[in-house]
């Protein structure tokens, strides 16, 4: 079976949306791919290629260009993302296929490591074909705030989720800021991690997240099916609990089924979470793979808000 393979482009992006429906049932919009993969403000978009057979897209392997930090020094990486195959397509090595002419296009743009969360389809295919380094995986901690989930109920029909959007934006209207949280790993330098400016923030902002502050405590937040907590900025542990019993009982006034916070191992987050009776439980993996990093990549640390769909 001959399969044609191209790069991302401006030309062909719109092909995606057809992988995003077949394969994950996303029903995502032309708008928000362009801006996914639209980081030019780092001088370098459009990562990743397309495979093709008979004129009809079939497989995507896509990375997107992140600036990462150690101590005071930068380097640009990127990060890995929509893997996806056509179920009539899978076992025929286009993951790797594709992941490789990525690696390459990346080395070439000067891209100087990749990193990512592998999912449970494509862990095997990054860490075994495409040969990555494992170095951890992220702790999810949830916290149940409501009997009934009504959120996820509602976003089963377009109308009463456009409805419900309008309502919890009107409800933490007055708990938005912009003000950019600095990142609560790095509290310690001695990590790399992704540099948390005002052009990253800019850059996220594509999926609908924003900031909020409760009591002096700042909480990068997403709503959807649960409350998504992308990182937090607080003084003190006692600060945090104090806000997140406020933020708790606006979920659950609003019929927000869940707060759900993940991130690396041994971080702020998993200290401010000490102390509570949690479900906590292990998710995906962190790894990397170095083309000419100077970086300790095995100190890699992130939070909820690093995931390419925050």
């Amino acid at each position: 079976m001959k399969y044609t393979i191209a790069p991302l482009s401006l030309e062909n992006i719109n092909d995606l949306l057809y992988l995003y429906k077949a394969v994950f049932n996303n029903s995502i919009s032309l708008g928000q791919v362009l801006k996914k993969y639209d980081t030019s403000y780092l001088g370098k978009s459009h990562f990743g290629h397309i495979a093709y057979h008979n004129g009809q897209p079939i497989a995507f392997h896509g990375a997107i260009p992140v600036l990462m930090q150690y101590y005071n020094d930068n380097e640009l990486a990127a990060q890995y993302g929509d893997a996806m195959t056509l179920p009539n397509y899978n076992g025929k090595g286009l993951f790797t296929t594709l992941g490789k002419q990525t690696d390459k296009q990346l080395r070439n743009q000067g891209i100087n490591f990749v990193w990512g969360f592998p999912n449970q389809n494509s862990e095997f295919g990054y860490l075994n074909k495409l040969e990555w380094n494992y170095v951890e995986r992220m702790q999810c901690y949830k916290i149940k705030t409501s009997i009934l989930p009504f959120e996820k109920i509602v976003r089963k029909f377009d109308l009463t989720t456009n409805l419900y959007e309008k309502h919890i934006a009107n409800v933490f209207e007055k708990y938005k800021v912009n003000t950019y949280l600095n990142g609560s790993v790095f509290k310690s330098n001695s990590i790399v991690s992704t540099v948390r400016n005002k052009d990253y923030y800019t850059y996220k902002s594509f999926s609908n997240n924003f900031t909020i502050e409760i009591k002096g405590v700042l909480f990068w937040i997403k709503i959807k099916n649960g409350l998504l907590v992308g990182d937090v900025e607080s003084s003190s542990k006692n600060a945090f609990n104090i806000a997140l019993e406020k933020l708790k009982t606006i979920a659950s006034k609003n019929g927000i089924g869940e707060l759900v916070f993940q991130t690396s191992p041994d971080t702020f987050i998993t200290q401010l979470m000490e102390g509570h009776n949690l479900e906590h439980f292990e998710t995906w993996p962190v790894g990397y793979k170095n083309f000419s990093s100077n970086f300790p990549l095995e100190r890699l640390k992130f939070t909820f808000g690093d995931l390419d769909t925050f």
